[in-house]
This record gives structure tokens, sequence and C-alpha cells, in this order.
């Protein structure tokens, strides 16, 4: 056992948001310790009596000896003050990462162990290194149907849950990849209908805009537990940040461990979506699963697996569920972006466009109606589109906008990008295919979703014809280096397929 195994060190505050909770030590205190940089130590604070674990690096330099550096994340956890003293401490690894070990050797995890994974995942006890294990074993190796519900189960458990006064609650998840902020069109829809949907929504991992960062354009999505539910129960829906609420704080950690590689374990999507919606009370829930080459679900049999583990999960949870399969080999509508997307849907519930996202929130929206009793089986999609047609739905839009303290009401307040370009048509033809893709890339090239001004305008539907010279699609940004190179990679990559009559020669 190291000499000097408990210690007395002096807190140096460093003024760093880190994510992660981290202790800087001296070099030659670490030698003592015995411990080596991703190691764990515990803090005591004296003072404050709280404590907490933390993963250690070394330095020669931040800090001295018999002081140790400390993060801002845990300066707020111990209640920390510059030259606190501190009992530190060597700790060694929790056993969760025995579990992870179990599951990277291919073998099944009894809900007991993925219970303790989540746990350590929630309190920060998992290294960077450890959280990363564990995602890419179950991104390579998968997780059976009763590890994805225990998974959900253990999510739900971590994280805390609203209950509303009247109801039922109804809910919808777009398994994501593709534009088009439908969940900004089907909420006031449900709202307007009569019933609670109160939709926590994520921010964007790999597309241009997430459901939350173009509802942000609009209003504020950072709303607190009571804030959501308050405005709920008063108006019938609310669009908000999961992220800001801890309905599933472990979940929220894993997506930042999954964002770097563009990571979405198959069961640990089911997991996330799941609790989630258990999290908020609904009782009616459809999923919305786009497929296509370009997107997350590339096939229909991919699909179609999925959904029966969704409504597998959803029953013993006891939702009552519909999985929705819908095109992801076309764009969903036309924009690309936060404010574009924000733009867009107010122009939709505004009645200025219909096309094939007005088409499919409106089929969304009939089937949640239908599910929930408030429509007849094939009757849901008309009741949506005439709660839509009527500006029910734009009426029921502004108020939770205006509740969600927002100010613009309308399309017309909504400014983009100041630099623009427009990416012509090099050649005449009929369009084959437009790569969705290629188009997130160019509006994240561009800024999107950082820059809620930027992102891309197409012009142009599957099957049009353009002449040589026909504008395509048109670019925003908020600076000019951006604008040059998102203009400059779209030019470089096919976005815009052409019909081809010479499919192939041999000879």
């Amino acid at each position: 056992m190291p000499e000097k195994y408990t210690q007395k060190m002096k807190a140096k505050l460093l003024d760093i948001e880190a994510g992660k909770l981290i202790a800087i030590m001296n070099e030659i205190d670490a030698k003592e310790f015995g411990i080596f940089p991703l190691d764990r130590i515990e803090l005591l604070n004296h003072r404050t009596k709280k404590a907490v674990v933390t993963v250690v690096d070394t330095t020669d330099t931040m800090v001295g000896e018999d002081e140790i550096g400390i993060f801002e994340d845990v300066s707020r956890l111990l209640d920390a003050k510059e030259s606190d003293s501190l009992e530190v401490m060597a700790v060694g690894k929790p056993k969760s990462v025995e579990f992870i070990r179990k599951k990277m050797d291919g073998k099944k995890l009894s809900p007991d162990e993925i219970g303790a994974i989540i746990d350590d995942f929630s309190s920060n006890r998992l290294s960077e290194i450890e959280a990363s294990a564990f995602i890419s074993a179950i991104y390579i190796l998968g997780l059976s149907l009763d590890e994805i519900v225990a998974m959900t189960k253990a999510l739900i458990a971590d994280g805390k849950q609203i209950s509303f006064e009247g109801g039922p609650v109804l809910d919808k998840h777009s398994v994501g990849g593709v534009n088009g902020r439908a969940t900004m069109i089907i909420v006031p829809i449900i709202a307007a209908a009569g019933y609670l949907i109160p939709k926590t929504s994520s921010r964007s991992i790999t597309s241009a805009s997430g459901t939350a960062d173009a509802m942000e354009v609009l209003c504020n999505v950072s709303l607190t537990l009571e804030e959501i539910k308050e405005i709920t129960e008063e108006i019938g829906g609310v669009i908000a940040w999961g992220g800001a609420v801890d309905l599933a704080p472990a979940d929220d950690k894993i997506i930042k461990i999954e964002h770097p590689l563009s990571l979405d374990p198959e069961g640990q999507v089911i997991a996330s979506v799941m609790a989630k919606k258990a999290s908020v009370g609904a009782k009616f829930v459809v999923i919305d699963l786009p497929v296509g080459p370009d997107v997350k679900v590339k096939t229909k049999e991919q699909a179609e697996e999925m959904a029966l583990k969704f409504l597998e999960v959803g029953k013993r949870l006891g939702m009552k569920l519909e999985v929705v399969l819908t095109n992801g080999s076309e764009p969903s509508g036309k924009a690309f972006g936060p404010a574009l997307e924000a733009k867009y849907v107010m122009e939709i519930l505004e009645g200025k466009i219909s096309d094939n996202l007005v088409k499919k929130s409106c089929e969304l929206a009939g089937t949640l109606l239908e599910l929930a009793g408030g429509a007849k089986k094939g009757e849901g999609c008309r009741m949506a589109t005439g709660l839509l047609s009527s500006g029910e739905a734009l009426k029921k839009m502004q108020e939770i906008i205006q509740a969600q303290g927002g100010k613009i009401l309308s399309s017309e307040g909504i400014s983009l990008g100041k630099f623009k370009r427009t990416i012509d048509s090099e050649t005449g033809g009929t369009i084959n295919k437009i790569n969705v893709t290629l188009l997130n890339n160019i509006a994240r090239i561009a800024g999107a979703p950082a820059d809620k001004k930027a992102g891309v305008m197409l012009f142009i539907d599957e099957s049009d014809h353009v002449k040589k010279g026909d504008p395509l699609f048109e670019i925003y940004a908020e600076n000019q280096r951006k604008i040059d190179l998102a203009e400059k990679f779209a030019k470089q990559n096919a976005v815009v397929e052409m019909e081809r009559v010479i499919l192939g020669k041999f000879g």
C-alpha cells in the first residue's frame, strides 16, 4: 500500500468547465500516492463535509506539491473555495468496469449489472475511456431485448419524472437522420385536439438541426420540470430541450460520448427514447422510423426489426405504441438548419406551404390521435389536416411560443444568415436523387446548428426537370469563411443526381 494513501492537500480552483470530474495532481504527489493518469481519487472537503470521486491527471507545472487542482465541475460539487483543505485518497475502479469488460467479451449483462453501469455513468465514476469502451461494445455487439428493457428501466430510475394533472399524455419521437421538424407541427396539432403532449427533444448529433435547436430560434427551450408541467397543463403542449431537465441524465452523458464518432447504437437509441417517454408519463406514443440509404436506418428489414423491439419495450412499460416507417430517402421539406427549419415550420402552420413534410406530419399526428382514441381508424390524418388548415394548430403554436418566453410568432420574424450563395445546376435533366446527408453536411460546414441562421434551402424536388443554370439550393452562413467552405464542398460533391438513360456498358 502506498506510503501516503491519504493526505490533506490545498484546493486550487481552476477556471475550466470540463464537463466531467477531473482533478490535477503534481507528479511528485502522484508518485507518492502510487497513482497514474486516469486513476481515481476521492476528495473530501473538511469545511463543507462534501465528497466526490474524480479521475486524476498529473502535471509538473499547473499545481504545486501538496496542492490539488480542481475544475469548476468538481469545485461546485464540493462547494470548495480556494485553499480549502481537502482530504485526498486513492480509490479503485468501480465494479461496473468489470461489467463493461464482460460486455466487450460478448456476454449478456444482467439488469443489476446494467443498472450499475448506468449509475456510474450518472455519477461520473467512469473515465472517458471506460465510458467509450461501453458505447463501442454495444455499438459493435448490440443489446439483447432483455438488455434494452433493463437499460430503459435503469435510465428511468436514474432520472426525474413528471406527473401531469389530467391527460392522457401523448408523445412522438423520430429516430432522425432527416431534416424537417415534424415535431413542431405535430405538437400544436395534438395540443389543439385537446391532449397533453409534453415534448422533450434533443439537439442535433449528426444533422444540421435538432428539434430543440430549431425551436430555440423561436423561444426558450431550457425549461425546468416545473415549467414543462405548468405550460403543458395550461396550454396542452410544450417543446423543450430534454438535456436541461435531467429526465435521463445518464443518457445525456452517453449521447455526449457518442457524438464525436456519430455513434447511435440501436439498443441504446431504443432505451433512450423509451426512457424519456416513460419519464413524462406518456401512455400513447408514435415512433417515426425514417428509412433510406443516407439516414440512420438504412433498410426496411432493419427498420422492421427495430420496430418490433420498440413495440416489445413499450408493452413491458405499459405503453400503447405504434411505429411508422417513413421515407428517409428524400428530404423532408426543403430546409436544413435551425432558423431555416423553424421558418419553414411556421410557413406550414400559416398555410403557405403544402408538401411532403405537411403530409408526413399530419399522418403521424393522425396515427397518434387514432392510437389515443381521439379519432376513428383511418380518420386521424383527416382530423389532423383539419386542425392545421383551420389555423387552430398555428394558434396553439403561438401560445406555446409565448408560454416559453418567445416573441417570434410568425415566419416573417425569423432572420437568416447574412452571407448567401446559390448553387446552380451544371446540366439539364430530370432529378433522380437529392442526397440528404450531403445537404446536412453542407449546412453543418456553413455553421449549423451552432450558428442558428446558417443552413441550406432547397428549390427543387425529386422528379423535377431543370435546365442548365437553374438554381438548385441556397447556402446561408454567418461569416465569409464558412460560406466559402460550404460552397466549395457543395460544388465538389454530387448533391443532386440526374436520371441516366445508360446505366452501364459492357464490351
